[in-house]
């Protein structure tokens, strides 16, 4: 993460096993393949992943993610979306999401598509690379 210096801020820290290993993700939570991601996600242990809620398809993407940054527990609340189609309860009028923050920090990376996941080392893949494919890249990283 931080060789590619992304304010963790702004994204949801969702940890699963002891979390060591760690990717930033930026995703759409209407995109069918952003889903297909987090389904994916379900087969990886001993990550940290930092989502940037990524709006760029739909109004309802941005009122969606907004709910989900202002939930009493945003990670729940985005692999309950995400995962489950359960959607959260409207955000209160207090509570503020950075998505124009967001929005300008994926255009600086020149995010174009969602998925788009950065790992440690800075590289960055676009798509819903399956489990197995995480593993690899997991286990390329650490060798180098």
């Amino acid at each position: 993460m931080e060789k590619i210096g992304l304010p963790k801020e702004l994204a949801i820290k969702i940890v699963k096993g002891d979390g060591k290993r760690v990717i930033a993700l930026f995703a759409d939570p209407n995109c069918h393949y952003c889903q297909q991601f987090e389904k994916n996600l379900e087969d990886v242990n001993n990550v940290t992943v930092y989502v940037f809620p990524y709006n760029i398809l739909s109004v309802d993407s941005m009122h969606l993610s907004h709910a989900i940054w202002c939930s009493p527990d945003p990670a729940k609340a985005w692999e309950n979306w995400m995962l489950r189609k359960e959607r959260p309860d409207a955000p209160s009028a207090e509570c503020v999401f950075p998505n124009d923050k967001i929005l300008e920090l994926g255009a600086e990376l020149k995010v174009r598509a969602t998925p788009t996941i950065y790992f440690a080392d800075g590289s960055r893949v676009e798509g819903a690379i399956p489990a197995q494919g995480m593993e690899e890249k997991f286990a390329a990283i650490q060798s180098a």
